[in-house]
């Protein structure tokens, strides 16, 4: 295991996972396979569990008991709680954040469940000192994913409309110190009271980052990659 402070870990996987066709048909996103011997869930859980996460908290959508059946059977030691939104169809997963209705003493780390990763990167971003969220300076900024602006060497904006100057490619990969996860949550429960259900929960991120300050982790080019369509599944699986 390595060194690290006890935290909460957070793990998005309520999404439906239609671009990547036939290959969610019987799954969740995150059971896609890798190789003969690894999914995108188990290989990110492989790496994760060598930290010190007194729990591991995973939100759930489309076939849940799935994703639940295997996850217990594939990590029977890990300490899984599964938070299930039953609207996963009709909302973004700024709902799934919202049904995680504990407060936390512990700091957090948040990422979506699609995310294939270096051991290096998850090292850096979950021994971060400070709230921070991975970015890459070193690659072409995507057309569809989340991009990053920065200013002042913080991050002011995350979304996938940014195209500015200040842009740099974003991986929604978080460390939260506890009272910045807080105020976020708070702002997220904000916008699901107003029906604001169909957003990321980066918009209500978006709002926050003169009280959150938010550091940008540059992997220069190591391994973070969202895994949304076939193409992506390809490119990941080459690197590996």
């Amino acid at each position: 295991m390595y060194l690290s402070e006890i935290m909460k870990l957070i793990i998005l996987n309520s999404g439906l996972g239609s671009r990547l066709k036939n290959l969610t048909k019987n799954n969740p996103k995150s059971l896609v396979q890798l190789d003969e011997n690894q999914t995108i869930f188990s290989r990110a859980i492989s790496i994760l569990s060598k930290f010190n996460f007194n729990e591991v908290i995973i939100t759930t959508g489309y076939l849940n008991n799935v994703l639940e059946d295997y996850a217990k059977k594939m990590f029977p030691n890990i300490n899984f709680r599964f938070v299930h939104n039953p609207v996963y169809d009709k909302t973004n997963y700024i709902k799934s954040l919202d049904y995680i209705d504990s407060e936390f003493e512990e700091d957090i780390v948040l990422l979506h469940g699609d995310l294939v990763f270096s051991e290096n990167v998850a090292n850096k971003i979950i021994n971060a000192k400070k709230t921070s969220v991975v970015i890459d300076s070193s690659i072409d900024i995507p057309k569809d994913d989340f991009k990053a602006k920065i200013d002042n060497n913080l991050v002011k904006y995350i979304g996938v409309d940014y195209f500015g100057n200040s842009a740099v490619a974003c991986q929604p990969f978080y460390k939260l110190l506890a009272e910045d996860w807080k105020i976020w949550k708070n702002k997220i429960h904000e916008y699901c009271e107003k029906g604001k259900v169909d957003v990321y929960a980066e918009n209500a991120l978006n709002e926050l980052t003169n009280e959150i300050q938010l550091n940008p982790l540059d992997i220069h080019g190591d391994l973070c990659s969202e895994v949304d369509t076939v193409e992506d599944l390809n490119n990941v699986k080459g690197i590996l």
